[in-house]
């Protein structure tokens, strides 16, 4: 069976978790593929409702946390990757990784803010050549 790598993301504001559990909910209804989810990993706003509702719902999961972080249970990258010194850096080379993974990515934003990391994802998305979907509420 092929598989698919869907990066599910979104604005650190975005708390429309009924929408996020839908869409994940009917992916497989769309596709016979394996979907493994990757997120960011970050611990607020959309990401944090990525994570419960793609583990919930028997979803492949892992994520992309920055360097500077520890590693952990779902977390994509060699340990030797992990507990690097922060950097403003480090969520650019994230973005990368996860960029250059990812076959597709979703992202859920709640056109009210103007969020960093969601536009220098879309950016960087671009330059890899890489669909993504933009969903609002």
């Amino acid at each position: 069976m092929s598989r698919i790598v869907l990066g599910i993301t979104g604005t650190k504001t975005y708390e429309n978790r009924i929408k996020i559990k839908n869409f994940i909910h009917k992916l497989r209804e769309q596709t016979d593929l394996e979907i493994e989810i990757v997120g960011l990993g970050d611990g607020h706003g959309a990401d944090k409702y990525v994570k419960k509702f793609a583990l919930e719902l028997g979803y492949n999961y892992r994520e992309m946390n920055p360097p500077h972080t520890t590693k952990n249970l779902y977390s994509l990258m060699t340990e030797s990757y992990y507990e690097k010194p922060y950097s403003h850096k480090n969520m650019f080379v994230r973005n990368q990784i996860f960029c250059q993974y990812v076959n597709k990515c979703v992202i859920f934003d709640d056109s009210n803010t103007t969020d960093k990391k969601v536009n220098a994802l879309i950016k960087q998305l671009t330059k890899v050549r890489k669909k993504a979907i933009i969903l609002t509420p």
